[in-house]
């Protein structure tokens, strides 16, 4: 019961926190966001964003696999394709790209392994395989 509560606590933290930086996308220069963006990464997945922007999608999988298990882990896994959509919104078309393939990845993940079915997971995929032109 108190690892439900934690991980709903941490989800609800998770999605406050990227809320309020989507909001004031339209307020903060470009540098200012990157850096909050950078700070989610570290707070929430214990690496640097360099780690998610380096590293193949399977291995990312893989590290949070080893990190967290059962219900976190989809959880977290959730939380960091959204993390890196949101991330990718704000990068050059290269870069961006590059990100959506990621965010895609893990949420194809949480489509074949979670026991919740979600129409809005559902539409991020078809949106981000529109972006990227699967």
């Amino acid at each position: 019961m108190l690892q439900r509560d934690y991980i709903l606590r941490l989800a609800r933290q998770f999605v406050e926190a990227l809320e309020k930086l989507v909001e004031e996308r339209k307020k903060k220069d470009d540098t200012e966001l990157q850096l909050q963006f950078q700070s989610i990464y570290r707070a929430y997945f214990n690496h640097p964003h360099t780690f998610y922007y380096d590293q193949d999608a399977e291995y990312i999988l893989n590290d949070l696999g080893q990190n967290y298990e059962g219900e976190e882990l989809l959880v977290r896994i959730d939380m960091l394709s959204e993390l890196l959509y949101q991330d990718a919104l704000l990068k050059a078309p290269a870069e961006q790209h590059f990100l959506l393939k990621k965010s895609l990845f893990l949420l194809k993940y949480m489509d074949e392994h979670s026991d919740t079915f979600s129409l809005e997971r559902r539409r991020k995929i078809s949106e981000i395989e529109e972006k990227i032109g699967y």
